[in-house]
């Protein structure tokens, strides 16, 4: 009977510690800029060449990702 307790008892804590962070998730504040636009600009600095062609790539990537 203590080893079908003891077993049980691992179950609940993994299950507690989840819904534990769970509930963290769900107690942080709703940010109001959550649902705007943002405006994301992306310049090339010093460096010629390889600083445009790096914005590029900066911008492809995060074109891809958003």
């Amino acid at each position: 009977m203590k080893e079908l307790a003891r077993g049980e008892q691992e179950i609940l804590e993994e299950r507690m510690q989840k819904v534990e962070a769970e509930i963290k998730t769900l107690l942080i504040p709703e940010d109001p800029a959550d649902n705007k636009n943002a405006i994301f600009e992306i310049r090339s600095g010093t460096g010629g060449e390889e600083a445009s062609l790096f914005a590029a790539d900066l911008y492809r990537m995060y074109s891809r990702y958003f």
